[in-house]
């Protein structure tokens, strides 16, 4: 399965990408100079330090006091210069460099002709081929998980390689050149701030059959019929001495080559071949470019089964791309940007994007992949208690809406509706626990307990008895929304939301489930107990829709981007009553029909709320939608611009639709959609401890196999319609028919 074009990219949101985890390469494919932008995932600007304002500690309870009188206004006004951070920003992810691979032969009046670049989803391997009136070559790249390098090999189809090889960085932003030896190069320089981070970028060249010459940053090659290179990087904190890691490597030959690559081929099908999804393609349709068949649809086609399919496994690929052991955690753009500056930082912004990044890292088995997310959760809540003593004057630890890769979590930007969410911790924590109930990984439930209880030293002071008896978190937001008080303020500021609410209760029963597990804190447990029984239950408003705010005000964007309020319905699991879903579907068909799900990720979050209130075809239409608005011709996510997080919530949400699980209980096509008549999805995992392979054909389950034990007492649950009465209940087979 691949992606592929019949022309080079005209813009870095057409590239395409390779990833190790660590290093990151978006390659244009350009015949004539073929750009290669590349990244460390560890290369940020410098740490901002400590940025709560000091004036927080000593407003932040008259803030509440406002807001609680219903002094909304007075409140907005007191907690501006109060409580937003100073500075306001976190550090943000930079470009590491590019890689410019000139090619001294080309025609530039003529165009390639039988040109092709792939990139092969089932090896992770980048290929492209063309012929010219004077030139011609094959070049194959792939990034090695193993040593987070990337390698490439060019090989001479007509005529002899002329390519010249020059490491740059956008605006020259690097410092020294380094010559190596006779086929290597160094350039050098450190991220931008005061006490930015260092890094190297090493360029290696051979040429057996061939000339190979070093000038300055350039590599040049000539009269060779093959050649081959690697990059490597090295980023180091700024208080270290820069000795760039670089291991004295052994050149990279045919025999070497070939070596690395079938290595990294089958370090990378272990990961990507754990889980198999399967839709009738259309065999027309599967030998178009991938940008034909987008079109396709944006022109009105109902559907392609084969880019849905290709969509999921693609979100498999960036994840194995963008987040391996070792390295930190995928970003609001994976590992892959472009600028000194990107929008909103390419950070880490957990109000719902990052955790949307590892979604799927549960049903689709990959435990490894979600330990970045582990150790930036464990970082920011160390970091966390500076924050909740300065800023509140409480102990435990507390995490806003933003992280950078130094796990500061005070609050990032002066912009109220997002800038003083005091739950970002929870989020994250709670995300980390729905790993757990996939993963039953006891050292993982070991590592994050004590995390779970510096969150909870921290709640337990702040949250505080609002004037309707409740306890609430005060101050805070429902998150980038805002609404209206006295008929023409825009405010943001409140109390008690709901969002706040179905975090806190998830997060405490969470943690006294864990106590009681792992044996420990039995004196905590009824203190646990007395906070969660206090938290305000959700509401529904007069016109039938799931309560935002504690109060129903009126509304300024009727169709924002966020769901945050169906927070308990997905991800999470509360909303379990008629009444409360039929509430969130009239909330999701509100914002619907006033705009909302413009941006990628907010789509994704809403297939996986329809496949939740067991609505396929509405999730079926909302898929269709992610390809005609937020899907670029690589198949890269678009806010706009490009965002990560909506291709992992995608491949998701097409596992939540076939397959629903709890500890308790097992759903099998809660929300298939008629035009999935027939199809797999095989190594599925689910919350109640084993893993399924299911197949279906003409509208009936044909094979469910159920790895694993699965306790008698845990139902599998399948509607009627999907048994054939004229064979036999697969689900009787494996011993669970329940109906």
């Amino acid at each position: 399965m691949s992606i592929w074009s019949p022309a080079p990219a005209k813009n870095w949101e057409s590239y395409y990408p390779l990833g190790s985890g660590r290093l990151g390469a978006m390659i244009s494919g350009d015949t004539r100079e073929n750009t290669i932008v590349l990244n460390d995932d560890r290369l940020f600007s410098a740490p901002r330090n400590h940025r709560v304002n000091p004036d927080a500690a000593a407003h932040a309870a008259k803030v509440r006091d406002l807001l609680f009188a219903g002094k909304v206004i007075e409140a907005e006004e007191l907690a501006g210069p109060t409580m937003f951070p100073a500075p306001a920003k976190q550090a943000n992810y930079e470009v590491l460099g590019q890689l410019k691979i000139r090619n001294r032969y080309v025609d530039y009046f003529e165009k390639p002709v039988n040109y092709r670049r792939t990139l092969d989803l089932d090896t992770a391997l980048y290929t492209q081929e063309y012929t010219g009136r004077q030139d011609g070559h094959t070049f194959e790249a792939f990034t090695a998980l193993e040593d987070h390098a990337l390698y490439g090999h060019f090989t001479a189809t007509n005529n002899v390689l002329a390519l010249n090889f020059t490491l740059t960085r956008t605006e020259e932003r690097y410092e020294r050149v380094n010559r190596l030896d006779d086929h290597t190069i160094l350039i050098s320089g450190h991220s931008d701030g005061l006490h930015g981070r260092h890094f190297g970028i090493k360029l290696s060249v051979f040429a057996p059959s061939g000339f190979v010459t070093v000038y300055g940053n350039t590599i040049v090659v000539s009269e060779a019929h093959d050649c081959w290179f690697r990059v490597t990087s090295a980023v180091v904190p700024t208080s270290d001495p820069f000795y760039p890691d670089f291991a004295q490597q052994v050149p990279v030959t045919a025999s070497t080559y070939a070596d690395v690559k079938a290595k990294n081929i089958t370090a990378y099908q272990a990961l990507y071949q754990r889980t198999d999804f399967s839709l009738p393609d259309d065999p027309a349709l599967a030998q178009l470019p991938t940008a034909d068949r987008l079109a396709r649809l944006k022109k009105g086609a109902e559907t392609d089964p084969g880019l849905i399919v290709t969509l999921f496994n693609y979100g498999k690929y960036l994840l194995i791309a963008s987040s391996e052991p070792g390295t930190h955690a995928a970003n609001l753009q994976g590992i892959w940007n472009q600028d000194l500056t990107p929008v909103w930082g390419s950070k880490y912004t957990i109000n719902i994007n990052t955790e949307m990044n590892y979604w799927l890292t549960g049903p689709l088995n990959y435990d490894a992949q979600e330990k970045p997310l582990v150790d930036l959760f464990l970082l920011a809540v160390d970091r966390g208690h500076d924050t909740a003593r300065t800023m509140y004057g409480l102990a435990g630890s507390v995490i806003h809406h933003n992280l950078d890769i130094y796990g500061d979590g005070a609050p990032q930007s002066t912009t109220m509706s997002g800038t003083l969410w005091p739950m970002g911790g929870v989020w994250l924590a709670n995300e980390l626990w729905r790993h757990y109930q996939f993963s039953r990984d006891e050292k993982l439930l070991t590592r994050i307990y004590p995390a779970f209880k510096e969150l909870a030293a921290f709640y337990n002071a702040f949250l505080v008895k609002d004037p309707d008896g409740y306890l609430a978190a005060a101050p805070s937001v429902s998150p980038e929304n805002y609404y209206v008080v006295d008929g023409h303020y825009i405010a943001s500021l409140s109390y008690g939301t709901t969002i706040d609410n179905s975090l806190l209760r998830e997060f405490y029963g969470a943690l006294i489930w864990m106590a009681r597990h792992l044996g420990k804190d039995a004196d905590l447990l009824i203190a646990w107990q007395k906070v969660l029984d206090r938290i305000r239950p959700t509401a529904i408003g007069p016109d039938g829709r799931i309560r935002e705010y504690v109060h129903d005000y009126p509304e300024i964007d009727k169709g924002h981007r966020h769901f945050s309020p169906l927070y308990g319905l997905f991800p999470g699991d509360e909303f379990t009553t008629p009444e409360l879903k039929a509430a969130a579907r009239k909330f999701i068909d509100y914002r619907l029909k006033h705009g909302s799900g413009q941006t990628g990720w907010s789509l994704a979050w809403v297939i996986n709320l329809f496949a939740r209130l067991g609505d396929g075809e509405a999730a079926w239409q909302a898929i269709n939608r992610m390809f005609t608005q937020s899907t670029q011709d690589n198949l890269l996510n678009s806010h706009p611009p490009f965002q990560i997080d909506g291709n992992f919530g995608f491949s998701n949400a097409i596992a939540e639709m076939i397959v629903q699980s709890t500890p308790t209980e097992i759903t099998l096509f809660p929300a298939l959609p008629a035009a999935w008549s027939t199809g797999h999805l095989t190594g599925v995992r689910t919350r109640a401890g084993v893993i399924l392979d299911i197949a279906w054909a003409n509208g009936y389950l044909t094979e469910c196999t159920i790895h694993g034990d699965l306790p008698a007492a845990v139902p599998v649950h399948l509607a009627p319609q999907y048994l054939d009465p004229n064979k036999p209940n697969p689900l009787e087979k494996e011993g669970h028919d329940h109906g």
